[in-house]
């Protein structure tokens, strides 16, 4: 069988996004749906890290889902699987909206990722197994606007057929 390296970014938008997809001006996006106090919906972009430049970045609330590392496991010649582990961030920048506390903001945020990787933790295709290891909210300056940056990293397992 082929080598084929490991990268569970798009099985992990696709979790994430609750198959949704919402148009911005003309585009079709994978969006993470964020819902406060039963009434305000938020579909927030879910992007690789390749996808955010630095000159063109999205309309805030984005998602970046960041490939921090990836390790795979040494096997002998007559194994018949390979273990590969990735670890990778998921960015959430917003700005400060009106009327919402940053806070209840990044922890409906949490709440939903969480929900959503429990749920599918050791069912989903390509993915053997997966856990938020660990996750903060930063304060950010940008310019003259103040952006808060919430990181939670995932673990994601996978044995590949060798």
């Amino acid at each position: 069988m082929a080598y084929v390296s490991f990268d569970p970014r798009s099985v992990i938008r696709t979790i994430l996004s609750s198959n949704l997809d919402v148009d911005n001006d003309g585009v079709m996006e994978r969006v993470l749906v964020v819902t406060l106090s039963g009434d305000r919906v938020y579909n927030i972009p879910i992007y690789f890290s390749e996808e955010v430049k630095s000159e063109e970045l999205p309309t805030l609330p984005f998602l970046e889902l960041e490939m921090v590392e990836t390790t795979y496991e040494p096997h002998d010649i007559g194994a018949s699987t390979r273990k590969m582990e990735s670890r990778i961030d998921i960015h959430i920048y917003f700005p400060d909206l009106d009327g919402i506390d940053r806070t209840t903001f990044a922890q409906e945020i949490k709440n939903r990722m969480h929900d959503l990787i429990r749920t599918s933790q050791s069912t989903t295709s390509g993915i053997t197994f997966m856990n938020i290891e660990n996750d903060v909210l930063i304060p950010e300056t940008n310019g003259r606007q103040v952006i808060y940056h919430y990181v939670a990293r995932i673990y994601a397992l996978y044995y590949d057929l060798c």
